[in-house]
């Protein structure tokens, strides 16, 4: 087996393994939802998650996120990166409100 088979077997390997399963994110248009348990300015209570629209593409390491399944209100390109936890229901986000404007597009 030459080098150039090998690469490409390794590469393979690496997208069938990726833990986050980005058919199934985008083909149910999973909610992507941010400031989730974040604590309030008082220290004492958790401010509650907000749905700002759902995934509908990959595009290189970054979740084409929509606002508006009929209208487009939003769009947003959001880094992998900012990814904190998912699960089969929902995607959460490392983004404050404030700066959400800065991924819009």
């Amino acid at each position: 087996m030459n080098d150039d088979s090998t690469a490409a077997e390794n590469n393979e390997t690496n997208i069938t393994n990726d833990p986050f399963e980005w058919n199934y994110y985008t083909f149910y248009r999973i909610p992507v939802i941010i400031n989730d348990k974040i604590i309030s300015n008082d220290g004492m209570s958790t401010v509650t998650g907000r749905k700002i629209g759902r995934v509908f593409a990959e595009y290189k390491d970054n979740l084409v996120v929509i606002d508006g399944e009929n209208k487009k209100d939003r769009e947003y390109l959001i880094p992998k990166q900012k990814i904190d936890r998912y699960d089969k229901n929902k995607i959460f986000l490392n983004i404050s409100n404030d700066s959400l404007k800065e991924f819009e597009f």
